[in-house]
């Protein structure tokens, strides 16, 4: 008998199956390895054949599910729809369920959950009197930014403070308790239901909040009814990008950073899975002059950084490659630099090439309100 995992996932690999490859040329890891087993019609019909008992689930077959870093480009080209992400997330969670894990992958579940952080243990942050713990709005920081760009955390802090007229709770990880990530790297290493118990472990600690803003895009992905991870938390969660936007005319500018050779990059999770491309143009066009340039493949076509999924873990070099591939656009356009609404895309890009390579949009906007 065959295995289902669900009737929308069960008609998406049906249908991959049988069409003519038409996204291929849209999947970064495809372009980066240049193997067709890893192209979106690659990984569902490799899914439709171990489901349907063709093929022997095993340990490498589980390691080919996870050459997709979730950024829905090959979305934008399908005339049905097909969330290829979704697909891959439940099979990786059936996989496991299988015992069968990546070995650049092994132990890693064990390692989050033992210190609710896809990193080891941060440095403490600084100038935490920014915020106040009796807040009724959090803030909850990606994980990328906590453990690469901690000192952006309190300038945050700040800016939020000058948007609501009080300062706001910081809920992240601090001297080995708490949480420091909303736990999309454990649901994307196929373990659905450590991820549900996490989950309700993280909201006990939150407690009672009017809404939490994050910059991460994840966080927000997994809130959404119509998303790929769809997760419902039983609290509001909106991305800072979005909250910002909504208050762009009352950010407290003094001088607006220089955009020259600077080029907007459109992240996969807040531009594909959030649609925040206008809110992201209007924060960008307040904050810098002149306004970032715009790539030839942008919003929806933008590619991929490279860096989401674990698709860095079990693929390093071609995580590299995929973000070398974007920064060659960047040099053939004429730009210098990018900027992204993502700590994920900066860390990947930054990794490829250098610190100068990408500035996340927060940094960029705290920088022209001098926080």
């Amino acid at each position: 008998m065959d295995k289902s995992l669900g009737p929308e996932t069960d008609k998406a690999t049906a249908y991959c199956t049988y069409c003519p490859k038409l996204c291929r040329f849209s999947c970064p890891a495809a372009e980066a390895e240049g193997r067709e087993t890893v192209t979106p019609w690659g990984l569902m019909r490799l899914l439709e054949l171990t489901k349907n008992g063709t093929v022997e689930p095993d340990a490498e077959v589980a390691e080919i599910f996870y050459h997709c870093m979730a950024c829905k480009r090959c979305e934008t080209w399908c005339k049905h729809d097909n969330d290829v992400p979704k697909a891959m997330f439940e099979a990786r969670a059936w996989m496991r369920e299988l015992g069968h894990v990546p070995e650049a992958l092994d132990g890693f579940v064990d390692f989050f959950y033992d210190g609710n952080s896809p990193h080891p243990e941060s440095s403490p942050l600084a100038a935490t009197d920014v915020f106040d713990e009796t807040s009724d709005i959090a803030f909850m920081p990606d994980c990328e930014t906590r453990h690469h760009y901690p000192d952006l955390i309190p300038r945050i802090g700040k800016l939020l403070e000058s948007i609501v007229g009080k300062k706001v709770r910081l809920f992240t990880r601090s001297d080995g308790v708490g949480f420091a990530c909303c736990g999309f790297p454990a649901l994307a290493a196929g373990d659905k239901d450590g991820f549900s118990d996490y989950r309700d472990a993280l909201v006990d600690e939150l407690g009672p909040v009017d809404y939490v803003i994050t910059d991460c895009a994840a966080f927000v992905s997994m809130n959404r009814p119509d998303g790929s991870f769809t997760n419902p938390w039983p609290v509001d969660i909106i991305h800072a990008v979005e909250f910002l936007a909504d208050y762009v005319d009352e950010l407290p500018v003094k001088d607006r950073v220089d955009g020259t050779g600077v080029m907007l990059h459109d992240s996969c999770f807040v531009g594909r899975h959030l649609g925040l491309y206008d809110a992201t143009r209007a924060l960008t066009a307040a904050v810098y002059e002149p306004e970032p340039e715009e790539f030839q493949f942008n919003r929806e076509n933008a590619p991929c950084c490279g860096g989401s999924a674990h698709y860095h873990v079990v693929a390093p070099q071609a995580s590299e490659s995929v973000a070398r591939l974007r920064l060659e656009q960047l040099d053939r356009e004429g730009g210098t630099s990018m900027v992204c609404g993502s700590s994920t895309c900066t860390k990947s890009f930054r990794r490829a090439r250098d610190q100068k390579a990408s500035m996340t949009l927060l940094d960029a906007i705290c920088v022209a309100c001098g926080f």
